[in-house]
């Protein structure tokens, strides 16, 4: 039997967001740039990966904008970015009888951080654009020099857009098994698995709230029943958007625009919203066979 996929993933949808160069365009100076074209090319060179931006936490004094992941609601879920997640993979034969041992989370390791058994965390974007106000000249008082009160604008974006990851350290981890029912005979058949996981804006690391989420996974296989009973529960921010997965049907999904949330804040990153979310993995008799073979083995 193949094994159960169950994904978690923090991730800022691209519908709160806008491409770099509407924040500009609205701008009554926008029209009086003298390097109009250029920046125009400039800012929209920035918008190829697919996602939009956002102003950074105190980004209109900052002029700093962070961009959001690459895709919207419930669309291509195997492939988007995202700023946090995790990827379980069970193995049906195996519950009941996990330990800390297996290797139960599935992710890559990039470069320095990751790998088995550790959270995933998406790259983060940043980009550096403001429209600067120069002088024309300046008058001489005969004490000091003023501005003459003539200006020429010009719009400033960084060549380099910065880019860099959270670490993606080890997941926070508790496994234990069990028998769901004390009058049932046989082995336990019911695993219990508790993750946490957290990820800060790695630009601002000590000033913006971590993006943090819980998760209680509990698997209980009924050889009788012919089904696997996935329950998950826990919490998570206020923002970004989350959504729970299981095999490819999302079973939860959180949109923080429904709240009122366009973009991150002290309150609805250091808030939290409770979720629940149940799944019934279907057997067929041939897998109920199988199931029933390895557990004759002790397995």
């Amino acid at each position: 039997m193949l094994p159960i996929s169950i994904q978690f993933q923090a991730y800022i949808p691209k519908s709160l967001g806008k491409p770099l160069l509407d924040y500009f365009q609205q701008d009554s100076r926008f029209n009086l740039l003298s390097n109009k074209d250029e920046f125009t090319r400039k800012l929209r060179a920035k918008d190829w990966n697919g996602f939009t931006w956002l102003p950074e936490p105190g980004g209109f004094a900052t002029n700093y904008y962070f961009a959001t992941d690459n895709t919207d609601f419930h669309h291509h879920h195997n492939e988007h970015s995202t700023r946090l997640g995790l990827h379980v993979e069970i193995e049906p034969k195996k519950i009941g009888n996990y330990t800390l041992a297996d290797t139960i989370f599935k992710h890559k390791r990039h470069k320095d951080w990751g790998g088995i058994n550790s959270q995933h965390s998406g790259e983060s974007h940043r980009v550096h654009a403001y429209i600067k106000r120069i002088s024309k000249g300046y008058i001489d008082t005969g004490t000091t020099f003023i501005e003459s009160g003539e200006y020429e604008y010009i719009g400033v974006c960084d060549e380099v857009m910065r880019t860099n990851r959270s670490e993606e350290v080890p997941l926070d981890v508790s496994i234990s098994n069990s028998k769901k029912h004390s009058f049932e005979t046989g082995n336990d058949d019911t695993t219990t698995i508790k993750v946490s996981g957290s990820a800060n804006y790695p630009f601002l690391k000590l000033v913006a709230p971590n993006i943090d989420f819980k998760v209680n996974i509990e698997l209980h296989k009924s050889l009788s029943r012919k089904s696997i009973d996935v329950n998950i529960s826990g919490k998570h921010n206020n923002f970004p958007a989350y959504e729970l997965i299981i095999g490819h049907r999302v079973v939860y999904s959180h949109n923080p625009a429904n709240y009122g949330y366009s973009g991150p804040g002290l309150i609805n990153l250091n808030t939290n919203k409770n979720f629940h979310a149940t799944e019934w993995v279907r057997l067929n008799d041939w897998e109920v066979r199988d199931l029933q073979e390895k557990n004759n083995f002790g397995w």
